[in-house]
Protein backbone atom coordinates (compact mmCIF):
# COMPACT_ATOMS: atom_id res chain seq x y z
CA UNK A 1 0.00 0.00 0.00
CA UNK A 2 2.98 2.24 0.76
CA UNK A 3 4.69 1.53 -2.58
CA UNK A 4 1.10 2.75 -4.13
CA UNK A 5 0.95 5.85 -2.68
CA UNK A 6 4.79 6.84 -3.52
CA UNK A 7 3.88 5.92 -6.87
CA UNK A 8 1.01 8.00 -7.04
CA UNK A 9 3.10 10.84 -5.65
CA UNK A 10 5.35 10.49 -8.42
CA UNK A 11 2.37 10.50 -10.66
CA UNK A 12 0.98 13.50 -9.88
CA UNK A 13 4.83 15.52 -9.66
CA UNK A 14 5.12 14.25 -13.18
CA UNK A 15 1.67 15.55 -14.59
CA UNK A 16 2.05 18.98 -12.38
CA UNK A 17 5.55 19.57 -14.62
CA UNK A 18 4.12 18.93 -17.45
CA UNK A 19 1.40 20.91 -17.48
CA UNK A 20 3.84 24.08 -16.23
CA UNK A 21 5.88 22.99 -19.50
CA UNK A 22 2.65 22.92 -21.44
CA UNK A 23 1.52 26.39 -19.67
CA UNK A 24 4.93 27.77 -21.07
CA UNK A 25 4.35 26.55 -24.27
CA UNK A 26 0.93 28.01 -24.92
CA UNK A 27 2.49 31.24 -23.77
CA UNK A 28 5.38 31.55 -26.09
CA UNK A 29 2.82 30.31 -28.75
CA UNK A 30 0.45 32.85 -27.94
CA UNK A 31 3.08 35.78 -27.43
CA UNK A 32 3.89 34.57 -31.68
CA UNK A 33 0.44 34.81 -32.27
CA UNK A 34 -0.21 38.52 -31.23
CA UNK A 35 3.49 39.43 -32.16
CA UNK A 36 5.55 39.87 -29.25
CA UNK A 37 8.00 37.47 -30.27
CA UNK A 38 9.45 36.57 -33.31
CA UNK A 39 9.64 32.54 -34.43
CA UNK A 40 11.08 30.26 -36.72
CA UNK A 41 9.82 27.00 -37.39
CA UNK A 42 12.59 24.69 -38.53
CA UNK A 43 11.01 21.23 -40.16
CA UNK A 44 13.59 18.36 -39.01
CA UNK A 45 13.01 14.90 -40.59
CA UNK A 46 9.09 15.59 -40.38
CA UNK A 47 8.75 16.84 -36.80
CA UNK A 48 8.46 20.75 -36.75
CA UNK A 49 10.91 22.35 -34.24
CA UNK A 50 10.23 26.06 -32.67
CA UNK A 51 12.75 28.41 -32.03
CA UNK A 52 11.78 31.97 -30.32
CA UNK A 53 13.86 34.29 -31.57
CA UNK A 54 14.28 36.50 -28.12
CA UNK A 55 17.03 38.30 -29.84
CA UNK A 56 15.77 39.92 -32.46
CA UNK A 57 14.92 43.10 -30.64
CA UNK A 58 18.53 43.27 -29.70
CA UNK A 59 19.57 42.82 -32.76
CA UNK A 60 18.07 45.49 -34.45
CA UNK A 61 18.80 47.90 -32.09
CA UNK A 62 22.27 47.03 -32.66
CA UNK A 63 22.06 47.35 -36.46
CA UNK A 64 20.19 51.12 -36.09
CA UNK A 65 23.49 51.85 -33.60
CA UNK A 66 25.70 51.10 -36.22
CA UNK A 67 24.07 52.45 -38.97
CA UNK A 68 26.43 54.69 -40.70
CA UNK A 69 23.44 57.45 -41.19
CA UNK A 70 21.15 59.69 -38.63
CA UNK A 71 18.22 57.78 -37.49
CA UNK A 72 15.73 59.21 -34.98
CA UNK A 73 11.99 58.58 -34.24
CA UNK A 74 10.29 61.81 -33.56
CA UNK A 75 6.19 61.98 -32.26
CA UNK A 76 4.28 64.47 -35.08
CA UNK A 77 5.56 67.57 -33.44
CA UNK A 78 8.84 66.99 -33.59
CA UNK A 79 9.82 65.71 -30.68
CA UNK A 80 12.70 63.23 -30.40
CA UNK A 81 12.07 59.96 -28.93
CA UNK A 82 14.68 58.44 -30.23
CA UNK A 83 18.21 59.04 -31.88
CA UNK A 84 21.21 56.67 -32.69
CA UNK A 85 24.93 57.73 -31.85
CA UNK A 86 26.00 58.91 -35.52
CA UNK A 87 23.20 61.69 -35.57
CA UNK A 88 24.98 62.36 -32.48
CA UNK A 89 27.96 62.85 -33.92
CA UNK A 90 26.64 64.86 -36.80
CA UNK A 91 24.97 67.66 -34.44
CA UNK A 92 27.90 67.51 -32.20
CA UNK A 93 25.42 66.97 -29.18
CA UNK A 94 25.48 63.49 -26.65
CA UNK A 95 22.68 61.96 -27.81
CA UNK A 96 21.24 61.65 -23.94
CA UNK A 97 20.85 65.39 -24.58
CA UNK A 98 19.36 65.01 -27.55
CA UNK A 99 15.86 62.75 -26.47
CA UNK A 100 13.33 65.06 -25.31
CA UNK A 101 14.63 68.45 -27.55
CA UNK A 102 12.67 68.56 -30.95
CA UNK A 103 14.33 68.01 -34.03
CA UNK A 104 13.27 71.34 -35.67
CA UNK A 105 15.77 72.81 -33.19
CA UNK A 106 18.92 71.42 -35.03
CA UNK A 107 17.17 72.55 -38.63
CA UNK A 108 19.14 75.91 -39.80
CA UNK A 109 15.38 76.95 -40.23
CA UNK A 110 12.87 75.29 -37.89
CA UNK A 111 9.90 75.84 -40.18
CA UNK A 112 10.83 73.15 -42.35
CA UNK A 113 9.55 70.60 -40.19
CA UNK A 114 5.98 71.52 -40.98
CA UNK A 115 6.03 71.18 -44.61
CA UNK A 116 8.31 67.77 -44.44
CA UNK A 117 5.17 66.42 -42.53
CA UNK A 118 2.63 67.85 -44.74
CA UNK A 119 4.40 66.50 -47.60
CA UNK A 120 3.50 63.02 -46.60
CA UNK A 121 0.02 63.76 -47.46
CA UNK A 122 1.42 63.70 -51.06
CA UNK A 123 3.45 60.67 -50.63
CA UNK A 124 6.98 63.12 -51.18
CA UNK A 125 9.14 61.47 -48.20
CA UNK A 126 12.57 62.71 -49.30
CA UNK A 127 14.04 66.27 -48.54
CA UNK A 128 17.36 68.09 -48.26
CA UNK A 129 17.43 70.25 -45.46
CA UNK A 130 20.14 72.49 -43.97
CA UNK A 131 21.66 70.89 -40.35
CA UNK A 132 22.82 73.20 -37.15
CA UNK A 133 25.85 71.82 -35.36
CA UNK A 134 27.37 72.48 -31.67
CA UNK A 135 30.34 73.67 -33.66
CA UNK A 136 30.37 77.78 -33.53
CA UNK A 137 28.56 78.54 -36.55
CA UNK A 138 28.85 75.11 -38.74
CA UNK A 139 26.13 73.67 -40.69
CA UNK A 140 26.01 70.50 -42.71
CA UNK A 141 23.87 69.76 -45.92
CA UNK A 142 21.40 66.54 -45.27
CA UNK A 143 19.14 64.66 -47.08
CA UNK A 144 16.07 63.43 -44.52
CA UNK A 145 14.00 60.57 -45.55
CA UNK A 146 10.44 60.72 -43.58
CA UNK A 147 8.39 57.44 -42.73
CA UNK A 148 4.88 57.65 -41.17
CA UNK A 149 5.29 54.76 -38.61
CA UNK A 150 0.89 54.80 -37.86
CA UNK A 151 -0.70 53.20 -36.65
CA UNK A 152 1.92 50.67 -35.49
CA UNK A 153 3.29 52.94 -33.65
CA UNK A 154 2.51 56.59 -32.75
CA UNK A 155 5.58 58.39 -34.78
CA UNK A 156 7.75 59.14 -37.65
CA UNK A 157 10.72 57.68 -38.54
CA UNK A 158 13.26 59.55 -39.56
CA UNK A 159 16.87 59.03 -41.69
CA UNK A 160 19.45 61.94 -41.92
CA UNK A 161 22.24 61.18 -44.32
CA UNK A 162 24.84 63.49 -44.51
CA UNK A 163 25.39 64.95 -48.19
CA UNK A 164 28.61 67.31 -47.02
CA UNK A 165 31.27 65.17 -48.92
CA UNK A 166 28.28 65.05 -51.69
CA UNK A 167 28.15 68.41 -51.85
CA UNK A 168 32.13 69.03 -52.29
CA UNK A 169 32.10 66.88 -55.37
CA UNK A 170 29.27 68.59 -56.91
CA UNK A 171 30.90 71.78 -56.28
CA UNK A 172 34.29 70.84 -57.58
CA UNK A 173 32.76 69.70 -60.34
CA UNK A 174 30.59 72.65 -61.09
CA UNK A 175 34.11 74.87 -60.88
CA UNK A 176 35.39 72.06 -63.09
CA UNK A 177 33.03 73.09 -65.79
CA UNK A 178 32.72 76.78 -65.13
CA UNK A 179 36.93 76.82 -65.82
CA UNK A 180 36.24 74.59 -68.84
CA UNK A 181 34.01 76.67 -70.26
CA UNK A 182 36.45 80.04 -69.80
CA UNK A 183 38.54 77.58 -71.13
CA UNK A 184 36.51 77.01 -74.21
CA UNK A 185 35.80 80.93 -74.38
CA UNK A 186 39.20 81.62 -74.60
CA UNK A 187 39.68 79.22 -77.30
CA UNK A 188 37.03 80.52 -79.41
CA UNK A 189 38.68 84.21 -79.23
CA UNK A 190 42.00 82.36 -80.11
CA UNK A 191 40.33 80.47 -82.78
CA UNK A 192 38.78 83.99 -84.51
CA UNK A 193 41.78 85.76 -84.06
CA UNK A 194 43.67 82.52 -86.01
CA UNK A 195 40.68 83.56 -88.58
CA UNK A 196 41.83 86.90 -89.03
CA UNK A 197 45.11 86.52 -89.47
CA UNK A 198 44.93 83.87 -91.70
CA UNK A 199 42.22 86.18 -93.65
CA UNK A 200 45.12 88.63 -94.00
CA UNK A 201 47.69 86.27 -94.81
CA UNK A 202 45.55 84.59 -97.56
CA UNK A 203 44.57 88.39 -99.00
CA UNK A 204 46.85 91.21 -97.91
CA UNK A 205 50.09 89.15 -98.25
CA UNK A 206 49.39 88.03 -101.64
CA UNK A 207 48.53 90.55 -102.94
CA UNK A 208 52.90 92.14 -102.52
CA UNK A 209 53.95 88.64 -103.72
CA UNK A 210 52.13 88.46 -106.68
CA UNK A 211 53.18 91.92 -107.62
CA UNK A 212 56.77 90.72 -106.70
CA UNK A 213 56.41 87.58 -108.99
CA UNK A 214 54.44 89.85 -111.59
CA UNK A 215 57.45 92.50 -112.03
CA UNK A 216 60.34 90.34 -111.85
CA UNK A 217 58.77 88.72 -115.13
CA UNK A 218 58.75 91.84 -116.69
CA UNK A 219 62.52 92.88 -115.75
CA UNK A 220 64.74 92.79 -119.07
CA UNK A 221 67.48 90.31 -117.99
CA UNK A 222 69.06 90.95 -121.20
CA UNK A 223 71.10 93.96 -119.96
CA UNK A 224 71.63 92.17 -117.01
CA UNK A 225 75.00 90.71 -115.80
CA UNK A 226 74.96 86.70 -115.15
CA UNK A 227 75.11 87.43 -111.58
CA UNK A 228 72.16 90.13 -111.66
CA UNK A 229 69.82 87.40 -113.49
CA UNK A 230 70.68 85.08 -111.08
CA UNK A 231 69.77 86.65 -108.09
CA UNK A 232 66.40 88.02 -109.46
CA UNK A 233 65.71 83.90 -110.19
CA UNK A 234 66.23 83.40 -106.82
CA UNK A 235 63.82 86.16 -105.97
CA UNK A 236 61.28 85.02 -108.04
CA UNK A 237 61.51 81.45 -106.55
CA UNK A 238 61.25 82.93 -103.28
CA UNK A 239 58.39 84.51 -103.83
CA UNK A 240 56.98 81.47 -105.39
CA UNK A 241 57.58 79.17 -102.70
CA UNK A 242 56.31 81.49 -100.63
CA UNK A 243 53.11 82.13 -102.35
CA UNK A 244 52.94 78.09 -102.01
CA UNK A 245 53.20 78.23 -98.31
CA UNK A 246 50.56 81.07 -97.36
CA UNK A 247 48.21 78.63 -99.63
CA UNK A 248 49.04 75.69 -97.67
CA UNK A 249 49.23 77.49 -94.56
CA UNK A 250 45.20 78.70 -95.67
CA UNK A 251 44.55 74.80 -96.82
CA UNK A 252 45.63 73.67 -93.32
CA UNK A 253 43.30 75.96 -91.22
CA UNK A 254 40.43 75.30 -93.24
CA UNK A 255 40.75 71.40 -92.38
CA UNK A 256 39.88 72.63 -88.46
CA UNK A 257 36.58 72.61 -88.86
CA UNK A 258 33.49 70.16 -89.44
CA UNK A 259 32.03 70.36 -92.52
CA UNK A 260 29.08 69.08 -93.88
CA UNK A 261 29.14 65.21 -94.03
CA UNK A 262 27.46 63.23 -97.14
CA UNK A 263 28.15 59.88 -99.07
CA UNK A 264 31.37 59.72 -100.56
CA UNK A 265 32.56 57.93 -103.09
CA UNK A 266 36.35 57.05 -102.73
CA UNK A 267 36.27 55.43 -106.23
CA UNK A 268 35.04 58.84 -107.87
CA UNK A 269 36.71 60.98 -105.32
CA UNK A 270 40.36 59.10 -106.46
CA UNK A 271 39.29 59.63 -110.28
CA UNK A 272 39.12 63.36 -109.89
CA UNK A 273 41.93 63.23 -107.96
CA UNK A 274 43.70 61.70 -111.12
CA UNK A 275 42.36 63.89 -113.46
CA UNK A 276 43.86 66.98 -111.30
CA UNK A 277 47.18 65.41 -111.29
CA UNK A 278 47.22 64.14 -114.72
CA UNK A 279 50.73 66.19 -115.83
CA UNK A 280 52.89 64.59 -112.91
CA UNK A 281 50.87 61.19 -113.58
CA UNK A 282 52.17 61.08 -117.35
CA UNK A 283 55.31 62.81 -116.19
CA UNK A 284 56.54 59.75 -114.47
CA UNK A 285 54.48 57.20 -116.16
CA UNK A 286 52.51 56.38 -112.72
CA UNK A 287 50.40 53.16 -112.70
CA UNK A 288 47.81 52.79 -110.23
CA UNK A 289 46.04 50.10 -108.56
CA UNK A 290 42.60 50.32 -107.32
CA UNK A 291 40.73 47.52 -105.72
CA UNK A 292 37.61 47.68 -104.32
CA UNK A 293 36.67 50.93 -102.38
CA UNK A 294 33.51 51.52 -99.96
CA UNK A 295 31.14 54.59 -99.64
CA UNK A 296 31.71 56.62 -96.71
CA UNK A 297 29.89 59.19 -94.92
CA UNK A 298 32.48 62.07 -95.25
CA UNK A 299 33.24 65.49 -96.75
CA UNK A 300 33.44 65.14 -99.94
CA UNK A 301 36.19 68.25 -100.13
CA UNK A 302 38.47 67.10 -97.47
CA UNK A 303 38.35 63.16 -99.02
CA UNK A 304 39.80 65.04 -102.59
CA UNK A 305 42.25 67.19 -100.50
CA UNK A 306 42.99 63.81 -98.32
CA UNK A 307 44.00 61.41 -101.32
CA UNK A 308 44.97 64.51 -103.48
CA UNK A 309 48.03 64.61 -100.86
CA UNK A 310 48.74 61.09 -100.57
CA UNK A 311 48.94 60.19 -103.97
CA UNK A 312 50.71 63.58 -104.99
CA UNK A 313 53.49 61.89 -102.24
CA UNK A 314 53.83 58.78 -103.74
CA UNK A 315 54.49 60.03 -107.23
CA UNK A 316 56.77 62.83 -105.64
CA UNK A 317 58.94 60.25 -103.60
CA UNK A 318 59.52 57.47 -106.25
CA UNK A 319 62.71 56.27 -107.25
CA UNK A 320 63.92 58.32 -110.62
CA UNK A 321 64.21 55.20 -112.71
CA UNK A 322 61.21 53.38 -111.63
CA UNK A 323 57.84 54.31 -112.63
CA UNK A 324 55.98 54.45 -109.50
CA UNK A 325 52.83 51.80 -108.68
CA UNK A 326 50.51 52.80 -106.50
CA UNK A 327 47.80 50.23 -105.09
CA UNK A 328 44.62 51.98 -103.40
CA UNK A 329 42.07 49.26 -102.05
CA UNK A 330 40.21 48.32 -98.28
CA UNK A 331 41.56 45.58 -96.11
CA UNK A 332 38.59 43.90 -94.69
CA UNK A 333 40.25 41.28 -92.38
CA UNK A 334 42.56 42.59 -89.63
CA UNK A 335 42.24 43.28 -85.83
CA UNK A 336 39.00 46.41 -84.91
CA UNK A 337 37.25 45.20 -88.11
CA UNK A 338 33.94 45.53 -86.77
CA UNK A 339 34.57 49.30 -85.93
CA UNK A 340 36.58 51.08 -88.42
CA UNK A 341 36.96 51.09 -92.38
CA UNK A 342 40.61 50.80 -93.30
CA UNK A 343 42.00 52.16 -96.69
CA UNK A 344 45.57 51.35 -97.38
CA UNK A 345 47.61 53.23 -99.96
CA UNK A 346 50.92 51.66 -100.63
CA UNK A 347 53.64 52.77 -103.36
CA UNK A 348 56.67 51.18 -104.23
CA UNK A 349 58.97 54.63 -103.99
CA UNK A 350 62.01 55.49 -101.98
CA UNK A 351 60.65 54.67 -98.47
CA UNK A 352 61.61 56.14 -95.30
CA UNK A 353 63.55 55.19 -92.32
CA UNK A 354 61.84 53.99 -89.24
CA UNK A 355 63.28 56.84 -86.84
CA UNK A 356 61.21 59.40 -89.61
CA UNK A 357 57.63 57.70 -89.39
CA UNK A 358 56.67 59.68 -86.09
CA UNK A 359 57.47 63.00 -87.46
CA UNK A 360 56.02 62.98 -90.99
CA UNK A 361 52.55 64.27 -89.62
CA UNK A 362 54.09 67.51 -87.71
CA UNK A 363 53.43 70.27 -89.59
CA UNK A 364 56.20 71.97 -91.31
CA UNK A 365 58.81 69.12 -90.61
CA UNK A 366 60.67 68.12 -93.72
CA UNK A 367 63.02 65.41 -94.13
CA UNK A 368 64.24 65.73 -97.18
CA UNK A 369 66.11 69.20 -98.23
CA UNK A 370 64.17 71.95 -100.41
CA UNK A 371 66.62 71.33 -103.73
CA UNK A 372 65.85 67.75 -103.79
CA UNK A 373 62.04 67.61 -103.35
CA UNK A 374 59.52 70.47 -103.44
CA UNK A 375 56.83 71.09 -100.66
CA UNK A 376 56.51 72.59 -97.74
CA UNK A 377 55.64 69.60 -94.77
CA UNK A 378 52.27 70.58 -94.83
CA UNK A 379 50.67 68.15 -96.78
CA UNK A 380 50.73 64.94 -94.48
CA UNK A 381 49.93 67.53 -91.60
CA UNK A 382 46.55 68.10 -93.50
CA UNK A 383 46.27 64.17 -94.00
CA UNK A 384 46.09 63.74 -90.40
CA UNK A 385 44.13 66.69 -89.61
CA UNK A 386 41.17 65.20 -91.91
CA UNK A 387 41.19 61.74 -90.38
CA UNK A 388 40.92 63.10 -86.82
CA UNK A 389 38.32 65.77 -88.03
CA UNK A 390 36.44 62.19 -89.37
CA UNK A 391 37.23 60.23 -85.90
CA UNK A 392 39.76 58.28 -87.72
CA UNK A 393 43.32 57.62 -87.52
CA UNK A 394 46.43 57.62 -90.24
CA UNK A 395 49.31 55.53 -89.68
CA UNK A 396 52.13 54.65 -92.17
CA UNK A 397 54.55 51.61 -92.49
CA UNK A 398 58.02 52.49 -94.48
CA UNK A 399 60.94 50.46 -95.55
CA UNK A 400 63.89 52.63 -97.04
CA UNK A 401 64.03 51.81 -100.34
CA UNK A 402 60.71 49.94 -100.78
CA UNK A 403 57.90 51.70 -100.78
CA UNK A 404 55.67 53.67 -98.21
CA UNK A 405 52.04 52.30 -96.90
CA UNK A 406 49.61 54.47 -95.78
CA UNK A 407 46.64 52.83 -93.56
CA UNK A 408 43.77 54.96 -93.33
CA UNK A 409 41.18 54.16 -90.37
CA UNK A 410 37.31 55.37 -90.81
CA UNK A 411 34.74 54.81 -88.25
CA UNK A 412 31.81 52.64 -88.68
Amino acid sequence: MSDNNKHIESLLKEIAALKEELHESNSIVEAIKVGDVDALVVNTNGIPQLYSLETADYTFRLLIEKFRQGALSISRNGLILYCNDYFSELVGVPSEKIIGNYLQEYFNNPDHLVSLIEALKYGISTHEILFKTNYSTKTFPASISVTDLEPSVQGLGIVVTDLTEKKKHENALIQHQKDLEEKINELNRINKNLEEFIHVISHDLKEPLRKIVMYNERINKTDLSETDTKYLNVMKLSALRLNSLVDDLVNYSSHTKQEERTQVNLVEIITEVNEDLEIIINDKKANFEIGKLPVLQASKVQMRQLFSNLISNAIKYSKEDIPPVIQIFQIEDFESADKFVKIQIKDNGIGMEKNHLLKIFTIFQRLHAKNEYSGNGIGLAICKKIMENHSGNITVESTLNQGTTFNLYFPI
